[in-house]
């Protein structure tokens, strides 16, 4: 793609998921010419399904991913991404206790009417796009009957309903790490670093603001320490016992004040990218007994949904192409490494755990594959 068309793919996608935390609906076509409207489930009104048949001409469904299914007790087999169900039977009751609810093994009832959803569809996509913007992955979604482009694009005209095209989402991460670049850069000094400084970054297009945090003269190192760091609001600024996020930024920044530098890269990726909202939820079913990746699957979300992509955008524009990275992440290394960046040692770091996080680092551990200090 060109730079110009880059840019329109990306401030359509972030358009569209606007569009959908306002609780709008959303035209998305493909590039076979299938099309549909969609609307958040979490967000949608009574009368909402019936405007979505109305509009498009064919029943409404409720799209669910994998992950939601199998919290409710139905598990697909591996080449389905979701199912879909009718929703013409489903009042708001109905579709807030199957999108958003905490999952009971018979919260499906007796259905048998699931429609598995294969990887590259319309409800992949639809699905995809709520989780940019930090919705619950579960849609109310019309099919059209036809796939004529000009019908599809009047009636959005007519209707004032924004029109997406699939590879829109597709190139939207892209785009958005590619186009970082410094765009405040200060001394601040730290009491665990004192020359210490952060800059920070913008992405040409628009979206999420990220910061490194530069300890040291980076150009004095071949491969200075490097620490990714998700936001984590609970962790770092309130002091939650529940995570030890905010042991390991205070910890990677006391690490590389005595190395004599280092680069803390923190990201805009709150709950491991699914939102403040969304992580409060999943906190709720932790409360409950399940574990957090369970409680990230119940909400219909991956184990993780962050990528590094900006990252390692952000390491290259301050001129680091070898690291010594700080983590217990195998995923973290394996992403530097694919966008282009060298891991030249990988530095442990294991905080104290504490009654309230014990359950969440065993978990990372057996269930994630997150390194021990000596692994």
């Amino acid at each position: 793609m060109t730079p110009l068309t880059t840019d329109r793919t990306y401030l359509k996608t972030d358009r569209a998921c606007q569009e959908l935390r306002r609780g709008g609906i959303v035209a998305l076509r493909l590039g076979n010419g299938a099309a549909c409207l969609l609307q958040a489930a979490e967000i949608s009104a009574d009368d909402d399904r019936d405007r979505l048949q109305r509009l498009s001409g064919s029943g409404a469904l409720l799209v669910l991913t994998s992950s939601r299914l199998e919290a409710l007790g139905r598990t697909l087999s591996s080449e389905f991404c979701g199912a879909s169900l009718p929703a013409h039977n489903l009042d708001q009751t109905g579709i807030g206790r199957l999108a958003i609810d905490p999952p009971s093994a018979k919260s499906l009832g007796d259905s048998s009417s699931l429609i598995g959803e294969r990887r590259g569809s319309l409800a992949d996509y639809a699905t995809r796009l709520l989780r940019i913007a930090k919705l619950l992955p579960a849609v109310l979604l019309a099919r059209f009957p036809s796939r004529d482009a000009g019908k599809l694009r009047r009636l959005c005209e007519d209707n004032s309903i924004m029109l997406i095209e699939g590879r829109d989402i597709d190139s939207y991460m892209a785009a958005a790490a590619h186009s970082l670049r410094i765009a405040a850069r200060a001394r601040v000094p730290l009491r665990v670093a004192p020359d210490a400084e952060v800059a920070v970054f913008r992405a040409e297009l628009g979206g999420d603001e990220h910061f490194a945090v530069i300890v040291g003269d980076l150009d004095k190192l071949d491969a200075p320490l490097v620490r990714l760091h998700s936001q984590c609001v609970t962790g770092d600024v309130l002091g939650s016992l529940k995570c030890d996020c905010g042991e390991q930024l205070q910890g990677a920044l006391e690490m590389m004040a005595e190395a004599g530098g280092g680069v803390l890269v923190y990201l805009a990726q709150e709950g491991r990218d699914i939102g403040l909202l969304n992580k409060m939820r999943a906190y709720t079913l932790q409360d409950g007994g399940l574990d957090t990746i369970d409680a990230n699957h119940a909400l219909g979300f991956e184990m993780d949904e962050r990528y590094f992509l900006p990252a390692c955008r952000i390491l290259e524009e301050l001129g680091v192409t070898r690291v010594r990275l700080i983590t217990n992440n195998p995923d973290k290394i394996a992403q530097l490494e694919a966008g282009g960046l060298m891991v030249a040692e990988r530095v442990p770091m294991a905080p104290p755990s504490n009654p309230h996080n014990q359950h969440y680092i065993e978990t990372k551990r057996v269930r994630a594959g997150h390194m021990t200090s000596e692994s």
